[in-house]
């Protein structure tokens, strides 16, 4: 037996290791931890991770390693997951994994095939990737009972699919887990995904990175002498330093080609390929053609596929491996994969020897024993996906078309679109230089097409799905029904309301209706399905009914039991948007018990997404908090999180918003539950709200932009409406009420919905209340708030939070040009007081105790402020506080609030002054000594605004300077002493 090459003690590494150690401890009590292990290759980044792997099974954590396989280019979808389920498998067994996974168990097994597909959720419509929220799930209740390390190994070769696991397992991870990824940052190209992912990891300081260097000349020495377990001869150790470059797998395969006999100390070959070629010319001739037929099937080769390969006889086969092993070039999996290179850089050099032609003859024969025999690949291997890398290589083009296609078909099921996009494109650059092209693929070129952008749109390639829709589209032929183009301009407009493009979807699903043939079909069903929710999303619930009960009777008739689900339940939101409130919950509370019970995850959690945003509708907050709850606990189970689950997240949150437990729904609705594109984008809207109502300005306008980005140029109401009233709140707060006006003139001049009251009314209050804060003094409020006041009194009502917002609007374009004031603001009072809203009851009865006071009414100004100041600060909403400060000192109101600092005694002196609240602010920091700039920074306004306000104080306070105002203010007892 061949001595070890490898050194018994790790040299070198102390510190690095000393991170990865504490990391794990962070783990093992209870806060999660990521590391990223880079270097070049043989640097000796797994020697590392083995090391810490040693110390956290004796620390009683468990340690799943999956290393990322290289094939073809490219890496084998969900490989390192398939690795480490095979150890989860081998170590609790399949039926106990299988409890772990519970409903994930069906779709994990198109992966892992031991596991078997059970009853398990499914969908036809999925609209992404399951897998890695599935995997989460198990990660995380695999965490909860003992502290977990997952390590994935050589993420330079991480497929898309994997890569996405990785950063949801990054961003997700709870519990006693430790993630660590090894890679080689030098063989990443600049715009290569993981790239970018680390580099936003490193921005948001998420993720420890170690960077090994090489080992220098002492440390070689030290390397040396524990594998020699003798003091070295100096000579031998700088010959292997210089030669090695401080290497770690360098060193070891000098210092075994020297020790071996066959390679004179006073000769080192100059690379590491030849020091790999020499040790392959110590094996004997049987043991040399087995090792060069191994390099050609990748890092690892099935022990029965090697075999049969091989072409000799069980003996002859095993006394080479056993040859091979001894000399540690190969290594067995001790979980029955068969065999691997010690070193991809082993592999690397061997195959790059061989000849051009032995290359393709070895892959010819790879491939042509898999057709053969598929079992010879192993479990859980992909054998399309092998194929199709061997019959590429073997340059045989007819049978890489028809395994690029089967290799695409087979990822697409096992949840990896990424990489089932790439193996159609291939499959389709194929097309013209195979003359039978479909008849091997089984399809026509266009249906390809329309194969190939269904995968790019579910691995989020967005912008190439839509040109390969089109494309699809294109290749449609006039003898074809209808039924196929109708169905693709359907798709395309599905993933357009994903892009934000709502208008441009809608004109394509009428299209699609329009060539619709005559004859009921399950494809009619879907389109007419589609348009019925594109109608919902713009808030046209007459025409969505319309479309969805055509879709009801066509679905009906041809037995599409999803499509009948789904537009029952599009039947039952429309209703309850109509009026038709308990029969339209009833509806829709029925077509998501339909839907789990026939195995549609996705149109379940759109049923859910729904029914919460009804009942946001009706103000029944805790209505919906039960239903998100409920909801997630399914989207979880499903792998729907991050998606569908994003949006009934998002009503949570608004349900949590609107009945003022603000600090929940932020700490809901944070950045590190962020999911991408418009789920991501809903998600920021919240944030956005919550922090101008909060009164912190830079934080909303921040969250805005970034909503912007997520959800783009999109002007359906569901976020049109709420960006212009968070902008307009924005530069209200900066005092521009004039900007603030012009913003909701702009979007209420766009799109005014009758059909979309939850969304306007809320944007006719604003813009009430801002024309009535602009006061009649401007050229244009009066008619601007008349003109309000005209749309709104035309606006129909439905539900208590219509009658709120109305009330509303109604007593603040009274505020703009004269009324009853107290009987206007009493009545907005009642009103909102049913939406279970505490912001728009404590403005209320703010304004209402405004106008008591006004009218000498204290008693009951004082009862009605002292509730809006109460509701102000348990919400955390400091612009109202302020308001209510104001009116306090405007109606000399005692006994309430904190007087902001003003003494009793001197509150009339500053009404006679005729100070505002804002002024009274501004005056203070003046009095502090603070500059107009930093006034505007700490009061949120702008400088221009800080300077008038100043200029205003002067005038009224009969000053000339800063100074005296000071003192005034000093004197007043308005400045602290």
């Amino acid at each position: 037996m061949t001595a070890s090459l490898v050194s018994p003690v790790l040299v070198g590494r102390q510190a690095e290791f000393a991170v990865l150690d504490g990391a794990l401890e962070q783990a093992i009590s209870g806060e999660p931890a990521a590391v990223i292990v880079g270097g070049e290759a043989g640097v000796g980044k797994s020697r590392l991770v083995q090391e810490l792997s040693r110390r956290a099974d004796a620390a009683g954590a468990r340690v799943l390693v999956g290393g990322c396989v290289e094939l073809g280019g490219e890496g084998i979808p969900f490989g390192p997951l398939v690795e480490v389920l095979r150890s989860l498998a081998f170590e609790l067994g399949i039926d106990e994994l299988g409890e772990r996974l519970g409903p994930a168990r069906g779709e994990i097994a198109r992966l892992f095939p031991e596991l078997e597909a059970s009853e398990h959720v499914r969908s036809s419509d999925d609209g992404a990737s399951r897998v890695p929220e599935l995997v989460l799930g198990l990660v995380s209740r695999l965490a909860a009972e003992r502290p977990l390390v997952l390590v994935f190994e050589d993420v330079q070769w991480a497929d898309r699919s994997t890569l996405d696991l990785i950063a949801l397992l990054v961003r997700g991870l709870t519990g006693h887990a430790l993630l660590i990824c090894t890679v080689r940052f030098d063989e990443l190209h600049r715009a290569h995904p993981f790239r970018r992912m680390a580099g936003r990891w490193d921005q948001q300081r998420s993720v420890e990175r170690l960077e090994l260097e090489r080992l220098g000349a002492e440390e070689v020495g030290a390397q040396v002498q524990a594998i020699l377990d003798q003091r070295p001869d100096g000579e031998l150790v700088d010959l292997v330093f210089q030669r090695s470059e401080g290497i770690p797998l360098f060193v070891e395969e000098l210092l075994g080609a020297v020790r071996d006999g066959r390679i004179k100390q006073d000769y080192l070959p100059p690379s590491l390929r030849d020091v790999l070629l020499a040790r392959v010319d110590l094996l004997s001739e049987d043991a040399q053609h087995v090792l060069r037929v191994a390099s050609a099937s990748g890092r690892w080769a099935p022990e029965g596929l090697l075999g049969v390969a091989v072409g000799v006889g069980e003996d002859e086969l095993y006394a080479a491996l056993r040859e091979i092993v001894e000399y540690q070039l190969l290594i067995v999996d001790p979980a029955g994969r068969g065999y691997a290179f010690r070193h991809a850089l082993a592999r690397a050099a061997v195959y790059e020897d061989l000849l051009p032609g032995e290359r393709a003859r070895l892959h010819r024969v790879y491939a042509e024993s898999l057709e053969r025999d598929p079992s010879l690949a192993g479990p859980g291997i992909g054998v399309p996906a092998m194929l199709a890398h061997h019959w590429v290589a073997a340059h045989n083009l007819p049978k890489a078309l028809a395994a690029s296609v089967r290799a695409g078909d087979a990822v697409a099921a096992a949840s990896a679109p990424a990489e089932a996009q790439r193996h159609y494109e291939l499959a389709l650059e194929l097309w013209t230089g195979v003359a039978d092209a479909e008849e091997l693929a089984g399809r026509t070129y266009g249906e390809l097409l329309d194969d190939a952008a269904h995968a790019a749109w579910h691995g989020g390639a967005a912008d190439r799905a839509v040109a390969l829709f089109d494309q699809a589209l294109a290749e449609v032929g006039s003898a074809d029904d209808g039924r196929r183009l109708a169905l693709l301009l359907a798709e395309k407009a599905r993933l357009m309301i994903d892009l934000g493009l709502d208008q441009q979807a809608n004109v394509e699903l009428e299209r699609a209706v329009q060539v619709l043939p005559d004859t009921p079909s399950e494809e009619g069903a879907k389109v007419l399905a589609s348009l019925a929710r594109a109608m919902l999303l713009s808030e046209d619930f007459v025409r969505a009914t319309e479309a969805a009960e055509r879709a009801l009777h066509v679905a009906e008739i041809v037995g599409a039991a999803e499509q009948a689900c789904d537009a029952r339940m599009t039947i039952g939101h429309a209703r309850a948007h109509l009026g038709e409130t308990e029969p339209g919950l009833k509806l829709q509370r029925a077509g998501v018990d339909d839907a789990k019970r026939g195995g549609f995850a996705w149109t379940a959690m759109r049923g859910y997404v729904n029914l919460s945003d009804t009942l946001l509708m009706l103000g029944r907050f805790d209505e919906v908090v039960a239903t998100a709850d409920e909801g997630g606990v399914f989207a979880e189970q499903s792998g729907l999180s991050r998606t569908a689950g994003a949006f009934l997240r998002g009503n949570k949150i608004e349900a949590l918003m609107r009945s003022g437990h603000w600090d929940e729904a932020l700490s809901l609705a944070a950045p590190k539950t962020e999911a991408s594109g418009v789920f991501g984008g809903t998600l920021m809207l919240y944030r956005a709200e919550m922090h101008i109502l909060a009164g912190r300005r830079r934080e909303a306008e921040q969250e805005l932009r970034d909503a912007r980005g997520a959800l783009g140029g999109t002007g359906v109401p569901q976020y049109a409406y709420p960006f212009a009233t968070i902008e307009a709140q924005i530069a209200l707060l900066a005092g521009d009420t004039d900007r603030a006006s012009e913003i909701v003139q702009r979007v209420l001049e766009s799109n005014v919905s009758e059909d979309a009251n939850r969304y306007v009314w809320p944007v006719m209050w604003l813009g009430a209340r801002i024309e009535a804060d602009r006061g009649a003094g401007a050229s244009d409020a009066v008619q601007r708030g008349t003109a309000l006041h005209e749309v709104a009194s035309g606006l129909i009502t439905l539900v208590a939070s219509d009658n709120g917002y109305k009330a509303l609007a109604k007593a603040e374009y009274l505020r703009l040009v004269g009324g009853d004031a107290v009987a206007a603001w009493g009545d907005a009072v009642t009103a909102t007081r049913p939406m279970n809203e505490p912001h728009p009851l404590a403005y209320a009865l703010l304004r209402h105790g405004e106008a008591l006071a006004a009218a000498r009414e204290t008693q009951a100004a004082t009862a009605e402020v002292r509730e809006a100041l109460e509701l102000a600060r348990r919400m955390g909403a400091a612009p109202l506080v302020e308001l209510a400060n104001e009116v306090i000192r405007r109606g000399r109101l005692t006994g309430v609030g904190d007087g902001s600092g003003v003494r009793e005694a001197d509150a009339t002196g500053l009404a006679e002054l005729g100070l505002t609240a804002r002024e009274l602010e501004v005056l203070r920091l003046v009095a502090e000594g603070h500059s107009n700039g930093e006034i505007a920074e700490q009061l949120f306004i702008s400088r221009k605004t800080a300077s008038v306000h100043v200029s205003n104080i002067l005038a009224k306070l009969g000053v000339t300077t800063r100074g005296q105002a000071a003192a005034v203010a000093h004197r007043l007892g308005v400045a602290a002493s």
